[in-house]
């Protein structure tokens, strides 16, 4: 048997690494994503939704004294579960809509209650980290679902992309978004239509802009921990 001394430490090392939770869940979700397309039927969208909700419940753990908001987290995983139930059972698009839509609340909450802590306050260190780049993604992420937004309303607004169920074309979009929040700009998928061309430049700006953000915010909470220590040692 393990010592009651190891489960305190990895106890203590998550509670202190809190962000760990928020990175290693949207990671699964974006790995997961492109491994359903192997499965028969509907059992990869069936797995992909049930990922779904252990991301957006692991994700909450990420969150540090926002008691408000790990509530409607909860909520919105139970309404994500039950909806994903019965659009399963139905197969309407309103469902799926839906779905998109409790996401897209969900990414943007996440985005939301985590950035101050990252970004503003307190030092420098590899739970800070993680936590930026899990902002990245999560933005990347809600673009994502924008772009699937806008296909269930179009299916060729996006050339490049074949039309299927969201979790099927998840991957896709999601490498679609992160591309150009990146700036990389491959071409191997473009948008057809003046909606869709908007949300692009727009997620090109603001990924550009994120980053610089980022790096001004990161030096400068590491300058104001260095000063903070010669006034201690003063």
């Amino acid at each position: 048997m393990r010592p009651k001394g190891f489960w305190r430490d990895v106890h203590s090392f998550f509670k202190e690494n809190n962000f760990v939770y928020l990175f290693v869940s949207l990671t699964s979700l974006l790995f997961v994503s492109t491994l359903i397309l192997e499965l028969p039927g509907r059992t990869g969208a069936d797995l992909f939704s049930a990922i779904t909700v252990l991301m957006i419940v692991t994700s909450i753990k990420s969150v540090k004294h926002k008691f408000d908001w790990k509530r409607i987290g909860y909520m919105l995983a139970s309404v994500f579960l039950v909806l994903a139930l019965f659009s399963r059972v139905t197969e309407s698009k309103i469902f799926a809509f839906a779905l998109l839509a409790l996401l897209l609340i969900f990414f943007i909450g996440m985005f939301m209650a985590v950035v101050k802590d990252v970004l503003f306050h307190g030092e420098v260190d590899a739970n800070k980290i993680i936590g930026s780049i899990s902002l990245y993604m999560l933005l990347g992420l809600v673009w994502a679902v924008i772009y699937l937004m806008l296909l269930s309303f179009d299916p060729k607004a996006f050339s490049g992309i074949e039309p299927g169920d969201w979790q099927e074309t998840f991957a896709s979009v999601a490498y679609y978004s992160f591309v150009t929040l990146t700036t990389l700009g491959y071409g191997d998928i473009l948008p057809k239509n003046h909606v869709a061309e908007f949300f692009v430049y727009m997620e090109a700006i603001i990924g550009v802009f994120y980053m610089a953000i980022i790096v001004s915010s990161l030096v400068s909470l590491m300058l104001s921990s260095t000063q903070k220590r010669k006034k201690t040692k003063q």
